[in-house]
């Protein structure tokens, strides 16, 4: 069973075949997203020397960060994926709810509050990605002349003192907030100008009947929901009309019971689903009021779900509990009674691992489907306070449909120890049932070994670092970012259920990083450098035993006449790749030439797609980007030039899960695309963490292979090589002694002059094939040279 993925459709636009700019800054890569970077966003003008160049559409796939009311930052992936990070001082605890297209993150202190003075639509990151905004604006509406924190951190303080003080009279979220204020929703329509949603892309749905389908079936977006204030429930509502569905029409009463067996007081959310038939009924977020509530539902079998957290006088949770009900509402019944009771919650979830650490974030997932294997309740929390967190076991599998329950921890080593270490553990329950021991004992034997180097060329530079792991049936995760200061160096153990893959997330001061999904392998040691240098622009690629079904993107192919070139922007030397939004690339020049005519010239972009002739040619990729960042010194202007031959790709080289553009100008099958022979560089350069090498000798290894995708025959082995390097801004060049020390890899030795210290030093390398086809980079400040001692 996997749960679906958000759905993408494609971007639309005129023309038929032709080329398609990439604009600066445009995602190439999603986070959490089980693919490679996707060409698209953005179109630029064309050159007046384009004479065979026009535009056509491209999809795209974006990550999106908004900051929430509460000033939580929420970081979305285009699969769904979401990294939470706290505002400043507080932690970071929440609850989820996914619904089709639409994921909410909710922070345990608005959940007594949802749908009564905090529009559930506040906490849709889906739709406030969607509608382009990075804080959310609100409208906020109170008597007798209240006021109120606007939008962010301070409007999150002052909730959580809120709920503290409530919480000491016994029952929170009972009254108006801040002593007056009655309504705060969303103004997403005013936000930026911004009518309508970005399009974004999905491998199997692009097609544009597909999105005319959709649209004539009356299916309406994230971003009219906002602007209309629509709730979760609203959503769910609007689900079953699509789909023909008659309204409920069977009473059904439920009573959320607390620890002390009486009815809850205050607000509390809850989950409820038809479980034969999830269309028919499925509302993620109803509002026990007072321990009570009342539904009208169609004759079925049912399931419901609650997390009910507890708080302390400063408005910090003491503890979560979870409770579930599986139950049936006869045909013709006049009422049905439900009771969800946290006294049944009795299992606290704890971990011990080989080495003592300190839990640091503990994350739940609950997922139930109905009879067709569609999802019915989709939620989690996530805790990084500490707070004690409580299931209620199972007696018995479900009878109806599927169960899918999975804890997620990430400990950290005591402050004491010599090594920092950490444990990241991604482990399922048994399917059909919430496991009667929630204790979680973990063995040297289910762990893999992460040596992993955090490089800085920034002293003290502020980062965070979220690992999102996936279990089989899973396409999207959760993660809770972790602050720390660079350099720095740990080993970080991982751990999960058999199948468990995991992607990491680094954001170093605004920018951030993603790697690519790889599968857990217990028992190996490898080692992981983050944003060693040079960084610069490259290809990415899967990572080495990568599913056959993760789909992968092709950003350098050919499919019949439609070429597609479109690098990741910064790649450091371990693969991680920038996440575009927000981005530091201040200019770019993107062209493509071949013999004498310009097919494509701009500025502002990093990649296209091109409609080019059928006739095998030969063709110039030019990129120059200069990128702005306070937050890095090093290799911040980088100039690329690849040359290659290509001609109609009649034939397929990529594996089958790959997709490529079609001259249409949209994602497409593998059929007839094979990777373009382009030759990339990887960089092992021999400097310390703070990106600094001392004076004297010096080396470099780069790597030189090709972009991936050529599955069936791989391109002609690069046999020459080129290094060279400046200590005065690129004035003189100073070829370096290179060594072929084979696999494509070759050794350069030189000797930094003791003027040189304290500088930064500029490489330059050439790698050409046995084919002819070739790439040259240079960057700038790609290290720099240690002061002199003393």
């Amino acid at each position: 069973m996997r749960y679906r993925r958000i759905r993408r459709t494609a971007a639309r636009g005129a023309g038929a075949r032709g080329a398609r700019a990439l604009a600066t800054g445009c995602v190439l890569a999603a986070l959490g997203l089980a693919a490679g970077p996707a060409p698209g966003a953005l179109a630029a003008p064309p050159s007046e020397r384009t004479p065979t160049a026009a535009f056509s559409p491209v999809p795209d796939a974006t990550s999106h960060t908004v900051m929430l009311v509460t000033g939580e930052r929420v970081t979305l992936g285009a699969d769904g994926s979401v990294v939470v990070a706290p505002r400043p001082g507080a932690e970071a605890d929440y609850v989820t709810r996914r619904l089709d297209n639409d994921v909410f993150v909710i922070p345990l202190t608005a959940l007594p509050y949802l749908g009564r003075s905090l529009d559930p639509a506040l906490f849709n990151v889906s739709a406030l990605a969607e509608a382009g905004v990075t804080t959310t604006p609100v409208r906020i509406e109170a008597t007798g002349g209240a006021t109120a924190p606007r939008s962010g951190p301070a409007f999150g303080a002052a909730l959580a003192k809120q709920v503290g003080a409530e919480a000491a009279k016994g029952s929170v979220g009972d009254g108006p907030l801040f002593g007056g204020v009655t309504s705060v929703v969303p103004a997403v329509a005013a936000a930026g100008g911004r009518d309508a949603p970005r399009p974004s892309a999905r491998a199997d749905d692009t097609r544009r009947d597909r999105v005319v389908a959709d649209h004539a079936r009356g299916e309406h977006t994230r971003a009219d929901d906002t602007r209309r204030g629509h709730s979760v429930a609203d959503h769910a509502r609007a689900d079953h009309a699509r789909r023909g569905h008659s309204v409920a029409d069977h009473p059904v009463k439920v009573t959320v019971l607390g620890t002390d067996g009486k009815p809850l007081p205050g607000t509390t959310p809850f989950a409820l689903a038809n479980v034969d038939d999830a269309t028919r009924y499925r509302e993620p977020s109803l509002q026990a009021v007072d321990g009570e509530a009342k539904a009208e539902v169609p004759a079925g079998r049912y399931s419901a779900m609650v997390y009910a957290p507890t708080f302390d006088g400063a408005g910090e949770s003491t503890g979560v509990r979870l409770a579930t009900a599986e139950f049936t509402v006869p045909d013709g019944a006049t009422g049905t009674d439900v009771v969800l009771d946290l006294r049944k919650a009795t299992e606290r979830v704890t971990f011990s691992t080989p080495r003592p650490a300190e839990e640091h974030q503990l994350i739940l997932h609950y997922l139930r489907a109905d009879t067709k294997g569609e999802v019915a309740v989709n939620g989690g929390v996530g805790v990084s306070s500490g707070a004690p967190v409580y299931v209620q076991p199972s007696n018995r599998p479900v009878a109806t449909g599927d169960l899918r329950f999975n804890v997620y921890t990430h400990r950290k080593a005591p402050a004491e120890a010599a090594t920092p270490y950490s444990y990241d553990l991604k482990l399922a329950n048994p399917a059909g049932v919430i496991a009667k021991n929630q204790h979680y004992r973990v063995t040297g034997r289910q762990l893999a070994t992460v040596r992993t180097n955090y490089h800085s060329d920034t002293p003290g530079r502020a980062q965070e670092v979220a690992r999102l792991m996936y279990l089989p049936y899973e396409s999207s995760g959760e993660a809770l970012s972790e602050p720390f200061k660079t350099p720095a160096q740990r080993i970080e153990y991982v751990g999960g259920s058999a199948g468990a893959t995991y992607n990491d997330w680094l954001k170093a001061g605004e920018r951030r990083f993603v790697s690519e999904k790889q599968t857990l392998r217990p028992g190996r040691t490898t080692t992981v450098d983050w944003l060693r240098g040079p960084l610069a622009p490259g290809f990415t690629g899967p990572a080495r035993g990568a599913g056959a079904d993760e789909t992968w993107y092709c950003a350098a192919c050919r499919k019949g006449d439609a070429l597609t070139f479109s690098p990741a922007t910064v790649m450091d030397s371990g693969g991680h790749h920038a996440l575009a939004f927000p981005s530091d690339i201040t200019s770019s020049h993107f062209a493509v030439v071949s013999g004498d005519t310009t097919l494509y010239e701009g500025d502002g972009v990093s990649g296209g797609v091109l409609t080019v002739p059928p006739r095998t040619a030969p063709y110039r990729a030019v990129y120059d980007q200069t990128r702005t960042n306070g937050e890095f010194h090093q290799s911040l202007t980088t100039h690329t030039e690849w040359t290659f031959a290509s001609g109609h790709s009649g034939a397929q080289t990529v594996p089958d899960n790959w997709t490529c553009v079609s001259e249409a100008g949209e994602y497409d099958g593998p059929a007839e695309c094979s990777a373009l022979p382009v030759v990339v560089p990887h960089y092992r350069l021999d400097a310390a963490l703070d990106g600094t090498s001392p004076v004297g000798d010096d080396h470099l290894v780069v790597g030189f292979g090709h972009v991936p995708g050529a599955a069936a025959a791989p391109a002609p082995a690069v046999t020459r090589a080129r290094v060279e390097v400046s200590f005065d801004g690129g004035e003189r060049w100073t070829a370096a002694a290179v060594t072929a020390v084979g696999k494509g890899r070759f050794r350069a030795d030189w000797t930094t002059p003791d003027a040189a210290a304290g500088r930064d030093a500029w490489l330059r390398v050439t790698g050409t094939d046995a084919g002819g086809n070739s790439v040259t980079q240079t960057v700038e400040s790609a290290f720099t040279v240690a002061p002199a001692r003393g």
